[in-house]
């Protein structure tokens, strides 16, 4: 039989592991947390709670639980409008110039990927630093080597085709013993650090894209996410947020939007004294 649990039994587990694991699943929805962990005991057999901790007690098995509970992206240039807008937005605003970009959520890498592409299609790849985080060092692992996985080939390509790509997207992966990685040349200046949000680049950014992974989190870890990033951000920098997110009322005074549809918003430049 597998674990049930109630709701304050499982309040007081994702508690537990927040500071074990020091990842937030406390702020973790109910429903999405209930989902996950519902699916890792059954997937590993666990049938109580104390053989779950004691799993939890192996270094690398801790670490494949994190991953687990990270969201992938499974799109490469998901929304291709966002993408179509973030590029031109590096062509008008920092073409010649050399930039910082943070992915806070490194996720499955498909957003890290359709990110060098564009940037190598506007030939911006040597002037970009681009810093990533995940909770997971495998999760790491996988993001340097490129590894990309591809049910979902197919839909992939059409989304390049729409983001309007110059290339064809295959030029940009190798087939590796039955797996598929992206050109690792593309990832000569992306650092990666593990943790989460307050894992801060170690240079102020000029654009930070985190979308569609703040649904699976309160409001409150929403405020807590949202303060991070408009520290390391640079006045008159970007943020990039998915298309059900958006920045609370408290923040209107510090940004402005500049697409609604695709969420995505400015530091007002005027703050530059802080």
């Amino acid at each position: 039989m597998a674990v049930s649990f109630n709701i304050s039994e499982l309040r007081a587990l994702a508690q537990q592991l927040s500071s074990d694991l020091k990842m937030p699943f406390e702020y973790m929805t109910h429903s999405f947390f209930k989902r996950r962990m519902n699916l890792f005991l059954d997937k590993n057999g666990i049938r109580k709670v104390e053989q779950l901790h004691q799993l939890l007690q192996d270094k690398n098995e801790a670490d494949e639980f994190c991953r687990f509970f990270s969201i992938a992206t499974t799109e490469l240039f998901r929304d291709p409008s966002f993408w179509r807008q973030l590029r031109k937005i590096l062509n008008e605003k920092y073409s010649t110039s050399n930039i910082n970009i943070w992915l806070p959520d490194g996720a499955s890498g498909e957003e890290l990927y359709s990110l060098l592409i564009l940037l190598d299609e506007i030939k911006l790849l040597s002037k970009v630093n681009v810093w990533v985080n995940h909770w997971s060092s495998k999760a790491i692992d996988n993001l340097q080597n490129g590894h990309l996985q591809m049910r979902k080939h197919d839909v992939n390509a059409y989304n390049y085709k729409r983001f309007e790509g110059v290339k064809s997207i295959d030029s940009y992966f190798t087939e590796l013993e039955n797996e598929v990685h992206l050109n690792t040349a593309l990832m000569h200046q992306v650092h990666f650090t593990q943790g989460g949000v307050k894992q801060k680049p170690t240079v102020k950014c000029d654009i930070v894209i985190l979308r569609n992974s703040l649904i699976y989190y309160t409001k409150d870890y929403h405020e807590e996410v949202k303060n991070e990033i408009d520290k390391a951000l640079l006045p008159g920098g970007y943020v990039c947020f998915g298309v059900k997110e958006q920045l609370a009322a408290p923040y209107q005074n510090r940004f402005e939007i500049i697409d609604t549809k695709e969420k995505i918003y400015s530091k007002f430049s005027f703050l530059k004294g802080e």
